[in-house]
């Protein structure tokens, strides 16, 4: 996965998935399990940012929990997570 972000006013997320991870049904799968995984850490962040997560191919075979410790280690790394 990667995260990009800017400044803004207030926290969104969006969720860009190309079609070689997979049919429709595996996108939006993978999109709910992101968002969900997401929504656990937007207490946490520093400031207001839009983020947008990029998936890559690895994810279809990631867990639910594999997701939210990458997302979780993405935010640290960019220094947006209070710990």
């Amino acid at each position: 996965m990667v995260l990009n972000f800017v400044p803004a006013h207030t926290n969104k997320v969006g969720v860009s998935i190309s079609k070689k991870i997979g049919k429709s049904v595996i996108r939006n799968l993978v999109k709910r399990r992101i968002y969900e995984q997401f929504a656990t850490y937007i207490p946490r962040l520093k400031g207001n940012h839009n983020y947008v997560v990029v998936a890559r191919e690895p994810i279809r075979e990631a867990t639910f929990e594999d997701i939210g410790s990458t997302i979780g280690y993405l935010l640290r790394k960019a220094g947006h997570l209070d710990v």
